[in-house]
Protein backbone atom coordinates (compact mmCIF):
# COMPACT_ATOMS: atom_id res chain seq x y z
CA UNK A 1 0.00 0.00 0.00
CA UNK A 2 1.37 3.54 -1.04
CA UNK A 3 0.87 4.86 2.73
CA UNK A 4 3.49 2.00 4.19
CA UNK A 5 6.00 4.25 1.82
CA UNK A 6 7.77 7.86 3.46
CA UNK A 7 8.13 9.63 0.08
CA UNK A 8 4.10 9.41 -0.41
CA UNK A 9 3.97 11.34 2.78
CA UNK A 10 7.13 13.81 1.72
CA UNK A 11 5.21 14.06 -1.82
CA UNK A 12 1.82 14.23 -0.08
CA UNK A 13 3.58 17.57 2.41
CA UNK A 14 4.50 19.13 -0.54
CA UNK A 15 1.40 19.10 -2.76
CA UNK A 16 -0.31 20.53 0.21
CA UNK A 17 2.07 23.23 0.98
CA UNK A 18 2.56 24.28 -2.55
CA UNK A 19 -1.26 24.63 -2.79
CA UNK A 20 -1.98 26.33 0.40
CA UNK A 21 1.02 28.84 -1.15
CA UNK A 22 -1.12 28.99 -4.79
CA UNK A 23 -4.81 29.47 -2.67
CA UNK A 24 -2.74 32.26 -1.04
CA UNK A 25 -2.40 33.41 -4.43
CA UNK A 26 -5.36 33.47 -5.64
CA UNK A 27 -6.67 35.61 -2.67
CA UNK A 28 -4.50 38.14 -3.55
CA UNK A 29 -5.09 38.05 -7.29
CA UNK A 30 -1.47 36.80 -7.99
CA UNK A 31 -1.23 35.72 -11.47
CA UNK A 32 1.45 32.77 -10.10
CA UNK A 33 -1.99 31.50 -8.72
CA UNK A 34 -2.52 29.40 -11.75
CA UNK A 35 -0.05 26.86 -10.74
CA UNK A 36 -3.47 25.27 -8.59
CA UNK A 37 -4.46 24.02 -11.57
CA UNK A 38 -1.32 21.83 -12.58
CA UNK A 39 -1.30 20.90 -8.32
CA UNK A 40 -4.95 19.76 -8.57
CA UNK A 41 -4.36 17.52 -11.75
CA UNK A 42 -1.04 16.29 -10.03
CA UNK A 43 -3.70 15.07 -6.76
CA UNK A 44 -5.90 13.85 -9.53
CA UNK A 45 -3.07 11.64 -10.96
CA UNK A 46 -1.10 10.28 -8.43
CA UNK A 47 -3.30 11.04 -4.87
CA UNK A 48 -6.72 9.13 -5.70
CA UNK A 49 -6.38 6.01 -7.48
CA UNK A 50 -4.40 4.32 -4.67
CA UNK A 51 -7.54 4.80 -2.42
CA UNK A 52 -10.48 4.12 -4.58
CA UNK A 53 -8.74 0.92 -5.87
CA UNK A 54 -6.21 -0.36 -3.37
CA UNK A 55 -6.44 -3.85 -4.45
CA UNK A 56 -4.55 -2.77 -7.73
CA UNK A 57 -1.59 -1.72 -5.94
CA UNK A 58 -1.08 -4.71 -3.66
CA UNK A 59 1.36 -6.57 -6.58
CA UNK A 60 3.28 -3.30 -6.87
CA UNK A 61 7.18 -3.63 -5.13
CA UNK A 62 7.15 -1.16 -2.22
CA UNK A 63 10.85 0.44 -3.88
CA UNK A 64 8.69 0.89 -7.03
CA UNK A 65 6.08 2.72 -5.08
CA UNK A 66 9.00 4.56 -3.30
CA UNK A 67 10.67 5.86 -6.72
CA UNK A 68 7.12 6.92 -8.53
CA UNK A 69 6.34 8.84 -5.51
CA UNK A 70 9.95 10.15 -5.40
CA UNK A 71 9.37 11.16 -8.77
CA UNK A 72 6.57 13.02 -8.14
CA UNK A 73 8.03 14.91 -5.08
CA UNK A 74 11.31 15.98 -7.61
CA UNK A 75 8.32 17.51 -10.14
CA UNK A 76 6.51 19.31 -7.02
CA UNK A 77 10.11 21.03 -6.09
CA UNK A 78 11.90 21.34 -9.62
CA UNK A 79 8.24 22.78 -10.71
CA UNK A 80 7.97 24.92 -8.07
CA UNK A 81 11.53 26.45 -8.62
CA UNK A 82 11.26 26.55 -12.14
CA UNK A 83 7.90 28.50 -12.81
CA UNK A 84 9.08 32.29 -10.91
CA UNK A 85 12.58 31.89 -13.43
CA UNK A 86 10.16 31.20 -16.57
CA UNK A 87 7.77 33.52 -15.63
CA UNK A 88 10.08 36.62 -15.17
CA UNK A 89 11.54 35.44 -18.80
CA UNK A 90 8.72 35.55 -19.98
CA UNK A 91 7.55 38.63 -18.92
CA UNK A 92 10.65 40.76 -19.40
CA UNK A 93 11.28 39.83 -22.68
CA UNK A 94 10.19 42.60 -25.55
CA UNK A 95 7.76 40.95 -28.21
CA UNK A 96 8.62 42.20 -31.36
CA UNK A 97 7.30 39.50 -33.22
CA UNK A 98 5.10 39.89 -36.08
CA UNK A 99 1.68 38.02 -34.41
CA UNK A 100 2.04 40.26 -30.97
CA UNK A 101 -1.19 39.42 -29.51
CA UNK A 102 -2.14 42.78 -28.29
CA UNK A 103 -2.39 43.67 -31.93
CA UNK A 104 -5.66 42.02 -32.60
CA UNK A 105 -9.38 42.73 -30.61
CA UNK A 106 -10.75 40.10 -28.94
CA UNK A 107 -13.54 40.03 -32.00
CA UNK A 108 -10.77 39.40 -34.49
CA UNK A 109 -9.41 36.50 -32.67
CA UNK A 110 -12.81 35.08 -32.10
CA UNK A 111 -13.75 35.58 -35.75
CA UNK A 112 -10.71 33.83 -36.81
CA UNK A 113 -11.24 31.19 -34.00
CA UNK A 114 -14.58 30.66 -35.29
CA UNK A 115 -13.97 30.01 -38.85
CA UNK A 116 -11.61 26.94 -38.03
CA UNK A 117 -14.23 25.89 -36.12
CA UNK A 118 -16.86 25.78 -38.67
CA UNK A 119 -14.49 24.56 -40.91
CA UNK A 120 -13.25 21.68 -38.96
CA UNK A 121 -17.19 21.20 -38.08
CA UNK A 122 -18.23 21.14 -41.86
CA UNK A 123 -15.45 17.88 -42.41
CA UNK A 124 -16.60 16.41 -39.62
CA UNK A 125 -20.53 16.47 -40.58
CA UNK A 126 -19.45 15.19 -43.67
CA UNK A 127 -17.40 12.20 -42.57
CA UNK A 128 -20.70 11.42 -41.12
CA UNK A 129 -22.56 11.62 -44.24
CA UNK A 130 -24.46 14.84 -43.43
CA UNK A 131 -25.73 13.83 -40.41
CA UNK A 132 -25.74 16.78 -38.21
CA UNK A 133 -27.26 15.36 -35.21
CA UNK A 134 -25.56 12.20 -35.03
CA UNK A 135 -22.19 14.36 -35.52
CA UNK A 136 -22.52 16.56 -32.79
CA UNK A 137 -24.51 14.26 -30.63
CA UNK A 138 -22.80 11.01 -31.10
CA UNK A 139 -25.01 8.81 -28.63
CA UNK A 140 -23.69 5.38 -29.78
CA UNK A 141 -19.93 6.72 -28.75
CA UNK A 142 -17.54 3.85 -29.02
CA UNK A 143 -20.14 1.56 -30.33
CA UNK A 144 -20.83 3.87 -33.92
CA UNK A 145 -19.16 6.35 -35.86
CA UNK A 146 -17.94 9.56 -34.65
CA UNK A 147 -16.51 12.84 -36.07
CA UNK A 148 -12.96 12.02 -35.74
CA UNK A 149 -13.35 8.35 -35.10
CA UNK A 150 -10.77 5.98 -36.99
CA UNK A 151 -8.59 3.01 -36.36
CA UNK A 152 -6.82 2.82 -33.59
CA UNK A 153 -3.74 1.31 -34.94
CA UNK A 154 -4.02 3.52 -38.41
CA UNK A 155 -0.74 4.46 -39.86
CA UNK A 156 -1.58 6.11 -43.13
CA UNK A 157 -1.54 9.87 -43.51
CA UNK A 158 -5.16 9.65 -44.08
CA UNK A 159 -5.20 8.28 -40.06
CA UNK A 160 -2.89 11.03 -39.13
CA UNK A 161 -4.89 13.60 -40.75
CA UNK A 162 -8.05 11.93 -39.13
CA UNK A 163 -6.33 12.42 -35.82
CA UNK A 164 -4.94 16.04 -36.13
CA UNK A 165 -7.95 17.64 -36.93
CA UNK A 166 -9.95 15.87 -34.29
CA UNK A 167 -6.96 17.13 -31.95
CA UNK A 168 -7.69 20.68 -33.69
CA UNK A 169 -10.83 20.52 -32.89
CA UNK A 170 -10.52 19.96 -28.96
CA UNK A 171 -8.39 22.97 -28.81
CA UNK A 172 -10.43 25.35 -30.78
CA UNK A 173 -13.62 24.51 -28.78
CA UNK A 174 -11.12 24.88 -25.67
CA UNK A 175 -9.83 28.19 -26.50
CA UNK A 176 -13.51 29.38 -27.07
CA UNK A 177 -14.48 28.39 -24.42
CA UNK A 178 -11.76 30.83 -22.89
CA UNK A 179 -12.58 33.44 -25.61
CA UNK A 180 -16.56 33.58 -23.58
CA UNK A 181 -14.65 36.03 -20.83
CA UNK A 182 -12.30 38.37 -23.21
CA UNK A 183 -15.23 39.71 -25.87
CA UNK A 184 -16.03 43.23 -25.09
CA UNK A 185 -20.28 42.68 -26.05
CA UNK A 186 -22.70 40.62 -25.27
CA UNK A 187 -23.31 39.48 -28.84
CA UNK A 188 -19.42 38.07 -29.17
CA UNK A 189 -19.53 36.42 -25.75
CA UNK A 190 -22.71 34.60 -26.57
CA UNK A 191 -21.37 33.62 -29.86
CA UNK A 192 -18.39 32.67 -28.69
CA UNK A 193 -20.46 30.90 -25.83
CA UNK A 194 -22.59 29.17 -28.33
CA UNK A 195 -20.55 27.44 -30.76
CA UNK A 196 -18.48 26.77 -27.28
CA UNK A 197 -21.44 24.79 -25.98
CA UNK A 198 -22.52 23.04 -29.47
CA UNK A 199 -19.39 21.68 -29.65
CA UNK A 200 -19.22 19.85 -25.76
CA UNK A 201 -22.18 17.39 -26.08
CA UNK A 202 -19.39 15.72 -28.84
CA UNK A 203 -16.85 15.48 -26.04
CA UNK A 204 -18.93 14.16 -23.79
CA UNK A 205 -20.99 11.45 -26.22
CA UNK A 206 -17.31 10.34 -27.68
CA UNK A 207 -16.98 8.04 -24.74
CA UNK A 208 -13.27 10.06 -23.98
CA UNK A 209 -12.88 11.56 -20.75
CA UNK A 210 -9.88 13.60 -21.12
CA UNK A 211 -11.20 14.61 -24.20
CA UNK A 212 -13.98 15.83 -22.20
CA UNK A 213 -11.81 17.45 -19.77
CA UNK A 214 -9.84 19.34 -22.28
CA UNK A 215 -12.33 20.92 -23.66
CA UNK A 216 -13.69 22.37 -20.77
CA UNK A 217 -11.25 23.08 -17.73
CA UNK A 218 -9.67 25.69 -19.66
CA UNK A 219 -13.58 27.49 -19.57
CA UNK A 220 -13.29 26.53 -15.90
CA UNK A 221 -10.46 27.97 -15.20
CA UNK A 222 -10.59 31.29 -17.23
CA UNK A 223 -13.90 31.57 -15.16
CA UNK A 224 -12.04 30.74 -11.82
CA UNK A 225 -9.44 33.98 -12.89
CA UNK A 226 -11.25 36.10 -15.03
CA UNK A 227 -15.13 35.81 -14.06
CA UNK A 228 -16.59 38.47 -12.42
CA UNK A 229 -18.06 37.05 -9.55
CA UNK A 230 -17.24 36.59 -5.70
CA UNK A 231 -14.50 33.99 -4.69
CA UNK A 232 -17.17 32.58 -3.00
CA UNK A 233 -19.58 31.95 -5.79
CA UNK A 234 -16.42 30.94 -8.02
CA UNK A 235 -15.87 27.96 -5.28
CA UNK A 236 -19.70 27.08 -5.55
CA UNK A 237 -19.37 26.74 -9.19
CA UNK A 238 -16.53 24.87 -8.65
CA UNK A 239 -17.81 22.54 -6.52
CA UNK A 240 -20.96 22.00 -9.00
CA UNK A 241 -18.98 21.50 -11.74
CA UNK A 242 -17.17 18.67 -9.78
CA UNK A 243 -20.13 17.21 -8.99
CA UNK A 244 -21.51 17.07 -12.24
CA UNK A 245 -18.20 15.87 -13.96
CA UNK A 246 -18.18 13.30 -11.36
CA UNK A 247 -21.68 12.01 -11.58
CA UNK A 248 -21.34 12.48 -15.77
CA UNK A 249 -18.12 10.48 -16.14
CA UNK A 250 -19.45 7.69 -13.95
CA UNK A 251 -22.47 7.36 -16.94
CA UNK A 252 -19.76 7.57 -19.63
CA UNK A 253 -17.96 5.10 -18.05
CA UNK A 254 -20.42 2.62 -17.85
CA UNK A 255 -21.77 3.20 -21.44
CA UNK A 256 -19.45 4.01 -23.66
CA UNK A 257 -18.97 0.76 -24.93
CA UNK A 258 -22.44 0.05 -25.66
CA UNK A 259 -23.99 3.49 -26.03
CA UNK A 260 -25.85 5.73 -24.47
CA UNK A 261 -29.79 5.29 -26.49
CA UNK A 262 -30.81 2.80 -23.57
CA UNK A 263 -29.92 5.40 -20.84
CA UNK A 264 -31.59 8.36 -22.45
CA UNK A 265 -34.36 6.18 -22.85
CA UNK A 266 -34.82 5.46 -19.56
CA UNK A 267 -37.25 6.85 -17.03
CA UNK A 268 -34.83 6.08 -14.47
CA UNK A 269 -31.30 6.77 -15.98
CA UNK A 270 -29.43 5.68 -12.49
CA UNK A 271 -30.87 2.69 -11.66
CA UNK A 272 -28.66 1.09 -15.18
CA UNK A 273 -25.66 1.92 -13.06
CA UNK A 274 -23.73 0.24 -10.97
CA UNK A 275 -23.87 1.89 -7.28
CA UNK A 276 -20.44 0.69 -6.70
CA UNK A 277 -18.82 1.57 -10.33
CA UNK A 278 -15.72 4.17 -9.68
CA UNK A 279 -13.58 6.15 -11.53
CA UNK A 280 -11.04 4.51 -13.55
CA UNK A 281 -8.27 6.30 -14.97
CA UNK A 282 -7.05 7.90 -12.31
CA UNK A 283 -3.92 5.45 -11.94
CA UNK A 284 -1.04 7.42 -13.35
CA UNK A 285 1.45 6.52 -10.29
CA UNK A 286 0.92 3.09 -12.03
CA UNK A 287 2.59 4.09 -15.07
Amino acid sequence: MVTSELTFYLAAAALLGLSVESCVKLLNGHSFSITLAVYVTVFGWYFVDPFLNPEQYSFIPSYLISQSYGQVLLFLIGFRLFMPVAVRWIVRRRSTGVFHVRRFMPEQILIVTGAIWLLLLFIGIARMDGDVIGALFPIDSRAGATMWGRSAVATSATGFLIAFAGYMFNAITAFLGVLVFFQRSAFWRCLAGAMFVISLPYFLFEGARSHFLAAILPFIVTYLFYGRHPLLVKLAMLAVAFFCLDHGFKLVTAFRGTGFRDLLAAEHPYELVDEDLRQSGLNMIQE
